[in-house]
């Protein structure tokens, strides 16, 4: 998935929603990494972790950019996956990837 968004302030907020597909309860982990590697912007707010979620149901949490400079375009992503656990062979993720962009100054 991409997103963009546009702001006139410092800070871009990005409204995400997470889906837990399993027919079990699971808690789910969520994070900022960059947009070509896996560095962690420190920009980039998240929300605390875990993220508990029922069997087949969704929660909405807000990721925000922030320090974004006039006419600055900032590229990142979000990342989501279950917590692993030490005896589960498969490590997946799901990632989104977010440009929030700030207006220039008008002179």
């Amino acid at each position: 998935m991409r997103k963009e968004g546009v702001t006139d302030g410092p800070d871009k907020a990005f409204y995400l929603t997470l889906f837990n597909p399993y027919a079990e309860r699971a808690a789910f982990t969520v994070y900022a990494i960059g947009a070509e590697d896996e560095a962690t912007p420190a920009r980039v707010r998240v929300p605390a972790m875990p993220l508990p979620l029922r069997a087949q149901a969704a929660r909405k949490f807000t990721i925000v950019a922030g320090g974004l400079a006039p006419g600055e375009s900032f590229t990142f992503r979000v990342c989501a996956e279950k917590m692993v656990m030490k005896e589960q062979p498969i490590h997946a993720r799901v990632c989104s990837r977010l440009t929030a962009r700030r207006l220039a100054d008008r002179a």
